[in-house]
């Protein structure tokens, strides 16, 4: 396991069950590599999948055209809405673009079981580092808390960009430290893995760069550690110099942008995506915060409160065993995997860079985190001993690793919903912060309206579908030509003409979200986490709000009104028609009336711009 008279191999694991924990070890990853492959056909295309996927495109037709088409050097707005996609080395979505050239299912079902065996690659090189560390069973802790973290298993299905990433990042840490292990007896060959792990790590994304000074703090650690190893260390230099060049090179093999200028490229691509320019509104503890101005404990807090109780109590008590047991067989390389998981996090919180979505920017560095929390447990059980108290502590683990069981059972697909008991629970962190913001609930509401409202249509008359994601809803949509989709702002659903409308709660103003008015009167259908909505299916009860604002446009006012008077029978709680019909009678001087409609637009919409200046200017006048 560790190679045979090494400078740095680590003894052999004493684990009287070694061979009954290796079998369990075996079995537990068939099973979650089968579970997690047929889960993927449920989960959805993601917020940035579509873009991806075009991206992936792109880079497979620069290398089949040689060169000649450069559309993956300067992708179109279409698909490159930030205009950064050329810093993103893409390995992943080329690999998925050439799959896809071949598989008989769909490309994004495609995509999604390559996306969820490249997380379970994360589980399996996260299971190799426990291994070098404690032993099997530690592996097999490792597998289940990796496997039942929602916020982990949910990205695994459908992120192309952070899943990836997460796999590359400990792949290469576990791969140069095996090098580390077979020190000196190497061959040229053994440095092929570390190479290409380096490489695809930062071809995947530029951040994998990472992975160059951890091979020399690696080296210095031991150092520091080890004085009668100096000698050899010493000698390690030049290698992992080699490993380091050849790998940075390797990086732009598959990355047009990086092919142009590969020793200058990739340090620019880094400089642009550390100072990312797009901002983004995130619901964060009750209020709608530009992620330009979230709080330095955003990540940190995040990541405590959307992970399971087992796995944070792991982390503890891994802290805890590995500060007393600093002369362990295990400290230097699990202190290494505490510094890989904490270093990341301390550096983006220092710098104040820009994030959002929860922790999924530094997903990457769950897998060490895992192994850590592995360790915490596995020393918990040991430390139990061989008497009653060792059932209790079973008992305990299995309720720990049961709890995020239930939890996935229940709200399947859309996993990534979970937060624990410090954030409220679900139903409290529904009304507080960012749920389902990669629009996974689409497909399930789209799967709705397709076998449920399309048969009931007739096929000459032409139905338009209003989304505020227009992208992913016409994706699904595409194979009912008399169904058109268009994008249609939730604030401006009265101003456009529809005929049903998907809304999603990640672009649904924060009051409205929160007192759960948004779940309009005319819906027909919610897919929901635990009650509360992700997204919402509704059919238009008259078009008469949007006849009458059009009346209005054009200056017919008493049509106009008469229109949205009617229409605010149907539909009497629509913010939008009773804001105007506040501001209408203000200008006719029915204050009676201007004020009635003013408190029903802020009742449902507290920061309804029509009702608060009707009700200024009411006040105003007293």
């Amino acid at each position: 396991m560790n190679g045979k008279n090494t400078a740095f191999a680590l003894p052999a694991v004493d684990n009287t069950e070694g061979n009954q924990w290796k079998k369990i070890l075996f079995y537990s990853l068939i099973t979650i590599f089968l579970l997690m492959t047929v889960m993927s056909f449920w989960y959805g295309i993601s917020g940035d999948e579509m873009d991806m996927n075009n991206y992936g495109k792109a880079i497979l037709h620069y290398f089949s055209t040689f060169g000649h088409d450069k559309t993956a050097l300067n992708p179109p707005k279409i698909f490159d809405r930030d205009g950064v996609l050329e810093y993103y080395g893409g390995f992943f979505d080329l690999v998925a673009a050439i799959v896809n050239k071949i598989s008989p299912l769909g490309e994004y079902t495609t995509r999604h079981i390559l996306n969820v065996w490249t997380g379970f690659l994360a589980i399996y090189f996260a299971t190799r580092l426990c291994i070098r560390i404690q032993g099997y069973r530690m592996a097999v802790l490792c597998t289940w808390l990796m496997f039942l973290a929602p916020f982990f298993l949910g990205h695994a299905m459908n992120n192309p960009k952070d899943i990836p990433l997460a796999t590359a990042y400990i792949a290469g840490i576990y791969f140069f430290i095996r090098f580390f292990d077979k020190f000196p007896n190497v061959r040229w060959t053994d440095y092929t893995a570390p190479i290409i792990a380096l490489g695809l790590t930062i071809d995947i994304r530029v951040a994998g760069i990472l992975l160059i000074p951890y091979m020399f703090v690696w080296l210095i650690w031991q150092y520091l550690l080890f004085k009668d190893k100096r000698p050899v260390l010493k000698k390690m230099i030049v290698p992992v110099i080699i490993i380091s060049v050849i790998g940075y090179l390797f990086a732009s093999l598959f990355w047009p942008y990086a092919l142009q200028n590969p020793v200058s490229n990739p340090l620019n691509a880094l400089s642009q995506l550390s100072h990312f320019k797009v901002g983004l509104m995130q619901l964060y503890e009750g209020e709608r915060v530009s992620s330009y101005y979230l709080p330095t404990t955003y990540l940190i807090h995040n990541f405590f409160i959307t992970n399971a109780y087992i796995l944070i109590a792991g982390l503890i008590l891994g802290g805890l065993f590995m500060l007393g047991h600093v002369r362990q067989r295990s400290f230097p390389l699990l202190a290494f995997m505490a510094f890989v998981t904490v270093f990341p996090l301390a550096y983006i919180m220092y710098t104040h860079a820009n994030v959002y979505h929860a922790w999924r920017h530094v997903l990457f560095i769950f897998p060490s985190a895992a192994v850590v929390s592995a360790y915490g447990l596995d020393r918990l059980i040991h430390w139990a001993g061989n008497g009653n108290l060792k059932y209790i502590i079973w008992a305990l683990l299995g309720l720990g690793f049961l709890e995020p069981a239930i939890f996935t059972i229940r709200s399947f697909p859309n996993t990534i919903c979970y937060y624990n008991i410090f954030a409220g629970g679900v139903k409290d962190a529904y009304y507080n912060y960012e749920m389902d913001y990669y629009f996974n609930s689409l497909k399930e509401s789209s799967d709705w309206f397709i076998h449920n409202e399309i048969p009931k249509i007739n096929p000459n008359d032409t139905v338009v579908v209003a989304t505020n994601n227009s992208g992913i809803v016409g994706h699904y949509l595409k194979d009912y030509p008399n169904v058109k989709v268009k994008y249609v702002r939730f604030y401006e659903r009265s101003l456009s003409d529809w005929d049903f409308a998907i809304f999603h709660r990640a672009l649904i103003p924060a009051d409205q979200l929160q007192n759960g008015s948004w779940a309009i009167d005319s819906v027909v259908h919610e897919t929901a986490i635990e009650g509360l909505p992700l997204t919402i299916i509704s059919k238009r009860p008259s078009h008469l709000d949007f006849q009458g604002f059009e009346l209005l446009k054009q200056n017919k006012v008493s049509d106009g009104i008469a229109d949205l008077l009617k229409y605010h029978r149907v539909d009497p709680k629509n913010e939008l028609v009773n804001g105007l019909l506040a501001r209408y009678y203000l200008s006719v001087n029915q204050p009676d009336s201007a004020r009635s409609y003013a408190m029903m637009a802020l009742q449902v919409s507290p920061d309804n711009m029509d009702g608060r200046m009707v009700l200024s200017s009411l006040n105003d006048r007293k």
